[in-house]
């Protein structure tokens, strides 16, 4: 009895031994392995990173991206009309391409009185700035070919201080406006929206109140018509996508809405937009109201950008 105890206590050991020795020789192996090819692994993580940070591994990128005009507002009864509207095309994907703006480019609405709104409106637009120094940078609004802004001009917005919005209009006796503190990103897309509802002056970026005055109650804007975009004194410098206006103030869930759809969303309140000019590729108006725009100075329309 004693000989079988030792006999298996014997083979148990031998077992362990066993099992120690091919632990031991696998964690070797697995050690020349990683001084071996330590290296090549840090340095592909490495790269993986920066790729990243740069954007180009970002998962966004590799997802469907419309082509220019392949969503758009239908009018049946043609241009300024609002019965039966509806969107209509591919929509929701992020858009083929942005517009690309380098500081002396911007697009020409024209005169139209179409593009006046009134006492009441939105401007929504995505803007990724590159700006560096202190001067405002206008990126939507009323700008004369050739002459200065006047006083009396419709509402504009621009980025000054690379990341603040100053925003106003003009009544025709007084230039009313505000700037807000740091709520742009610069080398970021911001999504950013300016509501007047004829008492309440809002700014919200990328879905939220960032801004509130009623300092203008009861002012109307000069009737003077939203003329540019990427020019409004000064040039803006960056991309810009997705430029819609209305002639109403979008409520709060609508503006969170036209953020979460992102660049490439439609627009809301069909019955209420004025224009719509994605810059997927173009400067036309897919609103159904023909307000399309005029390239100046070379504007170009970019695939390799980073989305949101």
């Amino acid at each position: 009895m004693k000989r079988k105890i030792k006999e298996v206590i014997k083979e148990k050991k031998e077992e362990k031994d066993s099992l120690l020795n091919e632990i031991k020789i696998k964690s070797q192996a697995a050690m020349e392995y990683l001084m071996t090819y330590g290296w090549a692994i840090l340095i592909i993580a490495l790269t993986l990173a920066v790729l990243y940070s740069l954007g180009i591994m970002n998962p966004k990128n590799f997802l469907p991206r419309a082509p220019p005009g392949s969503c758009f507002v239908f009018r049946p009864n043609g241009p300024g009309t609002t019965d039966f509207v509806s969107l209509q095309g591919t929509c929701g994907y992020l858009p083929m391409y942005v517009g690309s703006f380098n500081g002396n480019t911007y697009i020409d609405m024209g005169n139209s009185t179409n593009l006046i709104v009134g006492n009441r409106f939105t401007e929504s637009v995505w803007i990724y700035p590159t700006i560096t120094d202190t001067y405002y940078h206008g990126f939507l609004g009323y700008q004369p070919s050739n002459q200065p802004c006047c006083a009396y001009r419709a509402p504009s917005v621009w980025v000054c201080h690379s990341t603040q919005i100053y925003a106003g209009f003009g009544d025709g006796t007084n230039w009313n406006y505000f700037v807000t503190g740091n709520i742009i990103k610069e080398n970021s897309w911001n999504h950013v929206v300016v509501t007047f509802d004829g008492t309440y002056y809002n700014v919200s970026v990328n879905g939220v109140r960032r801004y509130s005055t009623n300092s203008y109650a009861g002012k109307t804007p000069y009737p003077t018509p939203i003329r540019n975009i990427g020019r409004v004194d000064d040039y803006f410098n960056g991309s810009i996508a997705n430029v819609q206006i209305y002639n109403t103030a979008l409520t709060p869930q609508e503006i969170q809405y036209l953020y979460q759809q992102g660049l490439g969303g439609g627009p809301v309140r069909l019955q209420n937009l004025v224009a719509w000019w994605p810059l997927n590729g173009d400067a036309k108006d897919y609103s159904g109201n023909n307000l399309h725009g005029t390239i100046r100075g070379g504007v170009t329309f970019v695939q390799n950008y980073n989305p949101p």
